[in-house]
């Protein structure tokens, strides 16, 4: 990235030497010169302090060393979802492959054309990609509008987990280009939830979401699973949950629910779900 900051970035997730964090101030640091970001790690050991600097508060952080100022062409921002299917995906040809000439026509006229059995190549690839893995692949958005669900209308399963999604409004971006998406992991994603309410129908095909390792609470659960219609699995493990409500129309179609170690659940907690039909709640 260049040296030239937006206010856009605060809330970003990056990545910076294979650690992973989110921007939490962009803008310079006195007396050091030119600009700055100011990044909370996922792992606070990676950091340096709190989001202080000689006394001045730049930017909070849970942890007292879970903050370091980064000069921004250091971070990496991310790719989009498409580009990354193409990187792990795409079988590349050779040289020879590439340099095929065909012969096609334009109205009237014959044109010829260097590559182009290499793209037929590619888009047959891509549409018949039913299951995606593309974690820890950087991913941080939906890309071009339409893209995805031109290129890969038949993916039934994605893995997400680990990437530098930062919001539920590029998880949703995706999805709803992905009409057949059955199985979706988000584990380990730091999710700010979306500015807009009228996402019914956005997980319509949906049957497991996979949440682990993303910080999310009880109330964002109950708001997720009003995404999710047909939910039948839900994997919440590690996010230090208080069941803070009873489900009221919805997770009613779940017949699993995990919430392995999540440490504040008690038994009373548990009761607030225990009226979930077939539910099976697994708490090891």
């Amino acid at each position: 990235m260049s040296d030239t900051l937006t206010p856009d970035v605060i809330g970003r997730r990056v990545e910076v030497n294979g650690e992973n964090a989110t921007v939490r101030f962009a803008g310079v640091v006195p007396p050091l010169a030119g600009p700055w970001l100011g990044v909370e790690w996922d792992n606070p050991e990676r950091g340096k302090h709190d989001g202080s600097h000689e006394g001045t508060v730049y930017f909070k952080c849970r942890h007292p060393t879970g903050g370091s100022f980064i000069r921004p062409n250091k971070v990496n921002f991310g790719t989009d979802f498409l580009t990354a299917i193409k990187n792990r995906y795409v079988l590349e040809d050779g040289p020879e492959e590439d340099r095929k000439e065909q012969i096609v026509t334009l109205g009237n006229k014959p044109v010829e054309t260097v590559g182009f059995d290499s793209l037929m190549k590619q888009q047959s690839q891509l549409s018949k990609l039913q299951e995606v893995s593309l974690r820890n692949c950087a991913v941080s958005c939906a890309g071009e509008k339409g893209g995805v669900a031109e290129a890969c209308p038949n993916i039934r399963r994605v893995d997400l987990s680990k990437n530098l999604l930062s919001s539920w409004d590029e998880v949703i971006h995706i999805a709803d280009q992905l009409r057949h998406l059955e199985v979706l992991n988000l584990s380990e994603n730091k999710l700010k939830f979306p500015s807009g309410s009228a996402l019914t129908g956005t997980f319509s095909a949906l049957k497991v979401l996979v949440l682990n390792q993303t910080g999310i609470t009880w109330a964002e659960v109950l708001r997720c699973a009003v995404w999710c219609p047909g939910l039948e699995e839900l994997y919440l493990e590690s996010n230090n949950i208080v069941i803070s409500e009873r489900p009221t129309d919805v997770l009613q179609t779940v017949k699993l629910l995990d919430l392995s170690s999540n440490q504040l659940i008690d038994e009373n907690q548990l009761y607030l779900i225990a009226h979930l039909p077939s539910g099976h709640f697994s708490m090891s």
